[in-house]
């Protein structure tokens, strides 16, 4: 499934193809993915004007204009491609958008789980309206997170993976962030202390802007709008290496399933 740094890259891919312009017609394939997409509305509130920016919100990108944004999703298996023209050229193609003077951006998702949808300028949407914040925002902080962990017992993994709490952070980011802070994924959140959280946080936002950095995803079906492959094996500590050692220790890696997840730690290099 296509995380933040897959997210953002691909926001870095769209900048400069689309920021300042026009958006010049819009074709919709299907009625609906994850949800019916509102085509009526898009093409009256999006065709003929400029797109001035291309912002995220946790796993969602926005496509801004003067009436509001564009939302869009990847779900499991979304991707957006570069091509030539309005003609699909993919089975799963479900819209296409032709922006001045030559750049079309297809829309793809075989599994369908992905969403576009629209932003009224000035209005809040019930699919971000409950986001935590950010990992990379100002707002995301060590104290507000230790207050919002002050009652939580659930394990800290679970916790950080929950979008209402923070935004964005995936089951491999997870994994990683939690072996390089030493924290034992099913501790309870609620233990954690201000120092651990600083760290914690530290290593989430390093560990994203490293998968960023790479240009890499974790879904090996996405790609980039230029059509190349979006997936760079990171250099990973623990996430898929069951039984390999510890880095650190030489401790066989550990894999348990909490919540339907694989989760991958040392266990004697991470504490609860």
């Amino acid at each position: 499934m296509p995380e933040l740094p897959e997210v953002e890259t691909l926001r870095n891919a769209l900048i400069p193809l689309v920021r300042n312009q026009t958006l010049v017609e819009l074709k919709f394939l299907r009625a609906d993915l994850r949800f019916p997409i509102p085509a009526k509305q898009l093409k009256r509130e999006m065709a003929g004007l400029p797109v001035h920016d291309v912002t995220r919100v946790g796993k969602y990108l926005l496509l801004h204009n003067d009436n509001g944004a564009l939302l869009l999703h990847l779900g499991m298996s979304g991707r957006v491609t570069q091509s030539s023209s309005l003609q699909p050229e993919e089975k799963h193609t479900h819209a296409i958008f032709h922006f001045a003077p030559d750049t079309y951006l297809h829309f793809i998702d075989p599994r369908r789980f992905g969403c576009i949808l629209w932003v009224p300028k000035g209005e809040g949407h019930p699919l971000l309206d409950h986001l935590g914040p950010d990992p990379f925002s100002e707002t995301a902080t060590p104290e507000l997170f230790k207050e919002r962990a002050r009652t939580c017992k659930g394990p800290i993994k679970g916790f950080i993976m929950n979008a209402k709490r923070i935004a964005g952070i995936g089951n491999i980011y997870a994994c990683e962030a939690l072996f390089e802070t030493g924290i034992h994924p099913m501790k309870s959140a609620n233990k954690l202390s201000k120092p651990q959280w600083e760290k914690l946080l530290s290593e989430v936002r390093k560990v994203l802007r490293k998968s960023i950095e790479a240009g890499g995803t974790t879904l090996r079906d996405f790609f980039n709008t230029d059509g190349n492959p979006g997936y760079f094996a990171l250099d990973l500590s623990v996430y898929g290496k069951e039984g390999e050692p510890c880095p650190r220790c030489k401790t066989p890696i550990t894999r348990t399933v909490h919540t339907a997840r694989s989760t991958f730690f040392c266990k004697t290099c991470q504490k609860r």
